[in-house]
C-alpha cells in the first residue's frame, strides 16, 4: 500500500540553492499562506528520490521559475494558494524521462535500412541525409523534440547534424578526408528547434574535420560560444557536449583534439563506441587512443560500450568513465547485449538512451526500460540482476548523474525543475494495483501516459502537443522529405539512363 505517513516539506538543500531554501523555510514558518504557480496533490508520487520511499500519496508545489519549491506526503497545507491545481487523485506523478543518448533530427526517417546492422543502416540513410538543407534539420529536430515530449521524455541528450559532407582530399596520398558544410547553419538550427518545441537538452556537436586541427577546433567553438550565449537566457539549454568520433576516425589525432576540448572547456564526451559487432578489433584497438590522448576519466561518456573485453572494462570503470545503454537500439541493429549489471558492479556510472529514432522506432521509454530489464534478466537468468525500481532509476535520475545535471532534474525534489509524468493506471484498467512501483513499471506505457509537464507547465496531453502547433510541423516535414525523395528519385533515373 501507498506510505501515507507526514511529512514535513522536503528542502532539498545544494551549493547553488541554499539561500533560497532557507528563504521557503521562514515564508512557510512566518507567512500566514504562501503562493505557488501549480500545486499537484492526491498524487501516487514516484519521486525518484533515495530519500523518499518507492511511492507515496501526497503533494508538491511549483514556483513561478518552474521549479518545486515544497513537497510531501498527504495533503498540502490549507493556506497554500496557486495559480492553478492539478488533483492527480488515482494516478501516478514521476519524473518525466530523460533520454541520455538521442539523435533528434533523425525522427522523420523511421521505417528505413529495417533488416540492416549499424553499417547497413546507415549507408541507407545516407542518400536522404545528404540532401539536407539547415532548414530541413530545423523542423526534423522540431518534429523528433515533439514526439519526445509527447512520449514523455522531458530532457534529452542530442546529438547534432553537422551537415558535413565527407569527401577526400585533394592529394592522391592524402589519409584525412576533410568536408564540405552544406548550407545552413545546421548546429544553431537544432539548438534553436529543441528550445522551440519545449524539451530540456543537453547539446552535443561533432568535430567533422572541414580542415587541419585548428580550423576543426574553431568551428566548434563557433558554435558553443552560440550555445552558451543562447543558454544564457534560456533555461532548457542546458549545457553543451561534444560528440565523440573516434570509433570512425582514421587516426588518433581525433582523440587528441577531443581530450583537448574536454580539458579546456570542462566538457562533457559522449563517444561512439564498441557498438557494432562488426569491426570490433579496429574499434578496440582505438580505446588506446583514448588512453594516450588523456580522455580517460569522467568526463567521458562510453555511447553502447558493447563489444568489450575485460582490460576494457575495468580500465574504464577504474578511471571513472560512464556508459550509456541504448536497449531498444541494440536490439533492433542487433548491435548485442551490453552486460551493464557488469558495469555497474565495476563501479560505472550508467544511463539510459532512446537512441536514433529512427532506429528505435516508437521513441517508447516504457518499453525501453522493459527491454533493458529483461535482456538483464534473461543475460544473468537472474530476475534479481535488474530490479524494477534500478531500471526506473537508470532512465531517470541515473542519467541525470551521468550527464551532471541531476542537481536540475531526474527525481522530484524540492530546487529541481518541475518536469513529470500524470500516469493513468487505470486509463486503460492494468487491474488492481498490488505494487504500485511494479505496476508503474512493469504494467504501464503510452497509452496510460495522460499529461506531460516541463517546468509546471503541461506541454502534452494524450497524444495533443500543447507547446506547438504540429498543424505546421507536420506540413513542412512532409514537404521537405517529399523534395529529397524526389531528388533521389530524379538521380537513380539520371544513373539508370547512363549506364
Amino acid at each position: 500500500m501507498p506510505c501515507t505517513r507526514a511529512y514535513a516539506p522536503v528542502v532539498r538543500f545544494t551549493h547553488r540553492r541554499t539561500f533560497g531554501a532557507l528563504l521557503l523555510l521562514l515564508s512557510l514558518s512566518l507567512s500566514p499562506s504562501f503562493a505557488a504557480s501549480l500545486l499537484v496533490k492526491n498524487a501516487r508520487l514516484i519521486t525518484v528520490d533515495p530519500a523518499q520511499p518507492d511511492v507515496f500519496v501526497g503533494w508538491f508545489s511549483v514556483d513561478a521559475e518552474g521549479r518545486i519549491d515544497a513537497l510531501a506526503a498527504g495533503e498540502p497545507p490549507a493556506d497554500l494558494v496557486a495559480d492553478s491545481t492539478l488533483d492527480a487523485a488515482g494516478r501516478f506523478v514521476a519524473p518525466g524521462f530523460i533520454s541520455a543518448h538521442s539523435h533528434i533530427y533523425m525522427s522523420p526517417v523511421r521505417g528505413v535500412g529495417f533488416d540492416s546492422t549499424l553499417y547497413g543502416w546507415g549507408s541507407a540513410l545516407g542518400p536522404i541525409l545528404k540532401r539536407t538543407t539547415g532548414d530541413d534539420i530545423y523542423w526534423f529536430t522540431l518534429h523528433g523534440a515533439l514526439d519526445f515530449l509527447r512520449n514523455g521524455i522531458t530532457t534529452a541528450y542530442d546529438f547534432t547534424n553537422s551537415g558535413v559532407d565527407r569527401i577526400a582530399a585533394v592529394g592522391l596520398n592524402e589519409k584525412v578526408p576533410y568536408g564540405v558544410q552544406r548550407p545552413g547553419p545546421f548546429e544553431e538550427n537544432q539548438i534553436r528547434a529543441k528550445a522551440a518545441a519545449g524539451l530540456r537538452f543537453v547539446n552535443s556537436v561533432g568535430l567533422p574535420r572541414v580542415g587541419p586541427p585548428d580550423v576543426t577546433r574553431a568551428r566548434f567553438e563557433n558554435v558553443l560560444e552560440f550555445f552558451n550565449d543562447f543558454a544564457a537566457t534560456e533555461p532548457l539549454a542546458m549545457k553543451m557536449a561534444i560528440s565523440g568520433g573516434v570509433q570512425r576516425a582514421p587516426d588518433i589525432g581525433a582523440a587528441h583534439l577531443e581530450a583537448a576540448l574536454m580539458r579546456d572547456h570542462g566538457l562533457l564526451n559522449q563517444s561512439h563506441f564498441l557498438e557494432s559487432p562488426e569491426r570490433v578489433d579496429e574499434q578496440q584497438a582505438k580505446f588506446a587512443w583514448y588512453e594516450e590522448a588523456g580522455a580517460l576519466g569522467p568526463q567521458l561518456i562510453f555511447g553502447h560500450f558493447i563489444q568489450v573485453n575485460d582490460e576494457i572494462v575495468t580500465k574504464a570503470a577504474e578511471t571513472g568513465c560512464r556508459m550509456c545503454w541504448q536497449p531498444t537500439s541494440n536490439g533492433r541493429l542487433a548491435s548485442g547485449i551490453p552486460d551493464v549489471t557488469r558495469y555497474r558492479e565495476a563501479g560505472m556510472i550508467v544511463g539510459m538512451g532512446l537512441d536514433d529514432q529512427s532506429c528505435t522506432d516508437i521513441s517508447d521509454p516504457f518499453q525501453n526500460m522493459r527491454i533493458g530489464m529483461y535482456t538483464m534478466r534473461a543475460l544473468h537468468s537472474d530476475a534479481a540482476a535488474m530490479p524494477i525500481g534500478d531500471i526506473l532509476f537508470l532512465h531517470t535520475l541515473g542519467s541525470a548523474e551521468l550527464l551532471d545535471i541531476d542537481d536540475d532534474v531526474g527525481s522530484l525534489e524540492v530546487g529541481k525543475y518541475a518536469d513529470f509524468l500524470v500516469v493513468d493506471p487505470r486509463d486503460p484498467d492494468t487491474g488492481p494495483i498490488h505494487n504500485p512501483l511494479a505496476s508503474y513499471v512493469l504494467a504501464c506505457g503510452l497509452r496510460n501516459l495522460d499529461l506531460v509537464y516541463v517546468a509546471g507547465r503541461p506541454v502534452a496531453d494524450g497524444t495533443t502537443m500543447l507547446s506547438y502547433d504540429e498543424t505546421e510541423v507536420r506540413r513542412e516535414v512532409d514537404t521537405r522529405m517529399a523534395r529529397i525523395k524526389a531528388d533521389i528519385a530524379a538521380a537513380a533515373a539520371a544513373t539508370s539512363t547512363d549506364s
